[in-house]
C-alpha cells in the first residue's frame, strides 16, 4: 500500500492507472482494428454482403455500445443506424453509425468522448463475457476466480484458455462461431471513433489522476489493485478476441490465396 505522503509512489500509481484505464483498451483496439479491418476488406472484395453475414452481429453490438455510452455521458444522439443493409449505396463503406453531439466545456461529456469512441471494446467484451457465462460456465467461473486473485504465472494463466476445450462440443462450437462474429464485426473501430477519443483522453487523465490522488489518502483502498481486478476479465476476453481474429484472418487469407492460385493456373 503506497504511503499517502510518498509523492513518488502516488505519481507512479497515477501513471499506472492511466495506462490501465486508457492505454490498455486503446492498444487492444488498435490491434483488433488492424486485423479485422483487413479481414472485412478481403471479404468485401469477394462479396460485399459477406461482411454482414460474418460481422453483422458484431456491428450491431458495436453501434449499441456507442449509443449506450452516449446516454451515460450525456451526449445527444442525432442519428443512429445499427446495421446498413444497403451496402451498394454506402459512400463511406461503414456497416453502421451513431452520430452524436455534446456541449463543450462540461467535464463529464468531455470525458465521454474517449469512452464513447472505445465503447465497442467494452460492449463486445461484455457480450462475449455473457456468452461464456451462458455456454461455458466452468470457464466463466475460472475467469472470475482469477480476477479476484490474479497471479501472473503460466500455471495460473494457462487454465484461463485451456478450460474452454472442456466445454460440451456443441456449446463450444456455438461459442466459437458467435465470438468470432462479434470479434470480426464489433472490435473494428473507425477513424472517426479514434479521432473522437482525443478530447476525452486529456479529461480522463485528469480525472484518473485526481481519483488516484484522493484515494491514496485512504489506507484501505488501492486503486491500482482494484483496477487490475476489474480489467482482468476484459483483458482475458480481448486476448481471446485477438487470437480468434488472427485465426479467422489466416483462414480467410489462405482461402483467397488458394482461390487466386487456382484461378491463375486455370487461365494459364
Amino acid at each position: 500500500m503506497p504511503n499517502p505522503f510518498n509523492l513518488s509512489q502516488i505519481l507512479q500509481s497515477m501513471l499506472l492507472n492511466c495506462l490501465l484505464v486508457i492505454a490498455l483498451p486503446l492498444a487492444f483496439a488498435g490491434i483488433l482494428t488492424l486485423i479485422n479491418r483487413s479481414t472485412k476488406r478481403r471479404l468485401a472484395h469477394w462479396w460485399d454482403y459477406s461482411q454482414l453475414l460474418i460481422g453483422g452481429l458484431g456491428t450491431v453490438i458495436h453501434e449499441l455500445s456507442h449509443a449506450v455510452a452516449c446516454l451515460i455521458f450525456q451526449h445527444q444522439i442525432i442519428d443512429m443506424q445499427l446495421l446498413k443493409l444497403n451496402l451498394r449505396d454506402n459512400p463511406d463503406h461503414s456497416l453502421g453509425h451513431v452520430n452524436h453531439r455534446y456541449h463543450p466545456g462540461r467535464l463529464w461529456p468531455t470525458i465521454g468522448n474517449l469512452w464513447i469512441g472505445i465503447a465497442p471494446i467494452f460492449g463486445c467484451s461484455a457480450a462475449i463475457f455473457g456468452l461464456t457465462w451462458l455456454l461455458a460456465r466452468p470457464t466463466f467461473a475460472t475467469w472470475m476466480t482469477f480476477a479476484e486473485h490474479p497471479t501472473w504465472q503460466l500455471n495460473a494463466i494457462g487454465p484461463l484458455f485451456s478450460q474452454l476445450w472442456t466445454t460440451q462440443p456443441g456449446a463450444l462450437l456455438l461459442w466459437l462461431i458467435l465470438t468470432s462474429m462479434i470479434a470480426i464485426g464489433g472490435y473494428d473501430l473507425s477513424a472517426a471513433d479514434f479521432k473522437g477519443t482525443i478530447p476525452g483522453i486529456i479529461a480522463t487523465v485528469i480525472a484518473v489522476c485526481l481519483v488516484t490522488g484522493l484515494f491514496s489518502f485512504v489506507p484501505t483502498v488501492n486503486t491500482t489493485t482494484w483496477l487490475i481486478g476489474v480489467l482482468t476479465p476484459m483483458a482475458i476476453i480481448l486476448t481471446i478476441a485477438v487470437s480468434l481474429s488472427g485465426v479467422c484472418w489466416l483462414i480467410i487469407a489462405g482461402i483467397f490465396a488458394l482461390l487466386e492460385r487456382t484461378t491463375y493456373h486455370a487461365r494459364h
